[in-house]
């Protein structure tokens, strides 16, 4: 199922919030952004979860991001509900 999101007008971490909370709810979702600011946190959460990413600008400077969770994005999404002494990955 793929989820969309309106994130235009959107503060600085909000966009990325919601697109990680909606690729732990779904397998895609496609998030409009209106800033190269949040593009480019959108697409480091990308690479840090193992999803596809698929960028389209738009008209405006708008962007139209489309996700698709990887197989590193479930375990990223169960990894990061622990606090930091709890997880193991060197940090």
């Amino acid at each position: 199922m793929t989820d969309v999101i309106d994130a235009k007008g959107l503060g600085c971490a909000q966009p990325v919030l919601l697109a990680r909370r909606s690729l732990e709810l779904h397998d895609e979702a496609t998030i409009i952004v209106d800033t190269r600011e949040s593009l480019e946190n959108i697409r480091v959460l990308a690479m840090h979860t193992g999803s596809a990413i698929e960028i389209v600008e738009e008209p405006g400077g708008v962007y139209s991001i489309r996700l698709r969770r990887g197989r590193n994005a479930a375990a990223h999404a169960c990894g990061s509900q622990k606090s930091g002494s709890e997880r193991n990955d060197g940090s």
